[in-house]
C-alpha cells in the first residue's frame, strides 16, 4: 500500500506540534485554527467511510465508524471553544492616536 504525501506531510506538522508546542498566544492561536479546519475535515472524513464500511464489513464495524466521527466532531468543537478563549487572550494592540 503506498502511503499519501499528504498524509506524510501532515504526520510531519503533527510531530512538529507535539516535539515543539506554541510559545506565545499568536503561534497558539495559528496553531488551533489550524487544528480546528483539520478536525472538522477529519470528522467529515471518517463519516464518508460509514456506508462503505457497513457495505464492505457490515453495520457493527459502520457503527464503529459512526461513534469515530462523532468524536472527532467533539474534538473540533472543543478546539473551537480553545480558539475563542485564546483568542481573547491575545494581548490587545495598542493604538496610536
Amino acid at each position: 500500500m503506498e502511503v499519501d504525501p499528504a498524509l506524510d506531510a501532515l504526520r510531519d506538522r503533527l510531530a512538529e506540534i507535539v516535539a515543539s508546542p506554541p510559545d506565545n498566544t499568536d503561534d497558539l492561536v495559528d496553531t488551533l485554527s489550524g487544528l480546528a479546519k483539520l478536525s472538522n475535515q477529519w470528522s467529515e472524513a471518517i463519516q464518508a467511510l460509514r456506508a462503505p464500511t457497513r457495505r464492505l464489513v457490515g453495520p457493527a464495524a459502520a457503527a464503529s465508524v459512526s461513534v469515530a466521527a462523532r468524536r472527532a466532531e467533539e474534538s473540533f468543537i472543543e478546539l473551537e471553544i480553545t480558539l475563542g478563549d485564546a483568542l481573547a487572550a491575545q494581548p490587545r494592540a495598542v493604538r496610536q492616536p
